[in-house]
């Protein structure tokens, strides 16, 4: 029988995401072709003992790796990603993204996991995530903590939520960056008293979508108290999806929420095909100088997690797809897809596009599919490795 080694099961589940083949099927359909084998060997470093397991060169398959990862502390693999945008802040590869030139912006937002799988005697259940993304330049966000909610708690017999498992997630990044000036961009669910003492207690920033049912008090304060500050107006221009954008911005501030006062910001837009309104609340201070980078570069961030969270649904990564039944290896699993989304920003963003800047249009998944054709036909020499690249962050349009 043949014993793969540790780093050969990983570097496994990380190619079924990278290339990504959306499933395990489909995975253990390709990993046996051409020259993939042997690079998936360079990859881990090691030699194939032909004596021990015969000329031919094989990938284990996913039955394999699901069990491996069934048996792993899901609190290791989760530094894995942790360990990752660590490195990127040491190289200072992140600082262009700093909010205002000093906060790094961290986007929370919950999605689906996956739509579990039935087994004997039980239904499938659904399985939540909320994620912590550092938005990074040129348009990238690195996966930075994932937290799983339990959709039944076995202690309290009741459904866990978005909110809990949030508050259980501030104390896991207060803890891995207790002197990091951080501000996080939350949608319309987190702005209540639990959400703001947090920040306050962990001296964190944020700007959170203000929604008119979610405060309405909150709400109509801003709107009357805005109606009175006629030098609180900004008027400027971004560029859009569909060309160039008329924005104004309003603000005002000392707002009661409770037992606290925060600062809102409206931000009208009107560009050739639509109108839009956004609405903020933050602790920031709000000034003629400052309005714009928080709204652009720190409220309007927020709605890029949702685009991360359509890639992996909709680009091959299989979000919502259920990999297995087993717990442990179902939210390994997704930290690895973490990990493989990471890789996809660096190489695609940071590598990649730049030797397809010729092309007129390249799409990431073309691109990927690049990678997958040269990982199965194109062999690595261990002679002569493919020289090192410099990671750079280009805009992706």
């Amino acid at each position: 029988m043949c014993v793969y080694s540790g780093p050969h099961l990983w570097w496994q589940m990380i190619l079924t995401f990278l290339l990504r083949h959306g499933t395990r099927n489909a995975f253990d359909g390709d990993r046996n072709s051409g020259e993939l084998p042997e690079n998936l060997l360079r990859l881990c470093a090691e030699e194939w003992d032909e004596d021990r397991l015969g000329t031919r060169r094989t990938v284990t398959c996913t039955g394999n790796t699901t069990h491996h990862a069934s048996r792993i502390p899901v609190d290791a693999v989760a530094g894995i990603p942790l360990l990752m945008v660590r490195r990127l802040i040491q190289m200072r590869m992140l600082d262009d993204a700093r909010l205002l030139g000093r906060w790094r912006l961290v986007v929370i937002d919950g999605t689906l996991q996956d739509r579990g799988r039935d087994t004997p005697g039980k239904l499938a259940r659904y399985r939540y995530v909320v994620e912590a993304k550092l938005v990074g330049p040129e348009g990238t966000m690195f996966p930075l903590m994932t937290e799983f909610v339990n959709v039944r708690d076995p202690i309290l017999e009741k459904e866990d939520c978005e909110l809990n498992a949030f508050r259980r997630l501030a104390k896991r990044l207060k803890a891995e960056f207790p002197r990091q000036a951080l501000c996080l961009a939350l949608d319309g669910l987190y702005p209540v008293h639990s959400v703001f003492d947090l920040c306050e207690q962990y001296e964190w920033m944020f700007i959170a979508t203000l929604r008119e049912g979610r405060q309405p008090i909150a709400w109509d304060e801003a709107v009357q108290t805005m109606m009175m500050s006629p030098s609180h107006v900004s008027q400027g221009m971004r560029y859009g999806e569909d060309g160039c954008v008329q924005q104004t911005l309003r603000w005002t501030n000392q707002i009661p929420f409770g037992k606290h006062t925060f600062q809102v910001l409206f931000a009208g837009e009107i560009s050739s095909s639509a109108a839009t309104l956004w609405a903020w609340v933050t602790n920031f201070p709000l000034a003629h100088n400052t309005v714009h980078a928080i709204a652009n570069q720190g409220g309007r961030k927020r709605n890029a997690i949702e685009n991360v969270f359509n890639v992996e649904k909709n680009g091959g990564f299989g979000l919502e797809h259920a990999f297995c039944a087993n717990d442990t290896a179902s939210q390994n699993y997704h930290l690895i897809m973490q990990v493989a989304y990471i890789f996809a920003q660096l190489l695609i963003n940071g590598i990649l596009r730049r030797f397809t800047s010729a092309c007129r249009k390249l799409t990431d998944i073309k691109i990927t599919e690049i990678l997958r054709y040269s990982l199965t036909y194109v062999r690595i020499d261990p002679l002569q490795p493919p020289p090192r690249q410099q990671i750079r962050f280009i805009p992706s349009s």
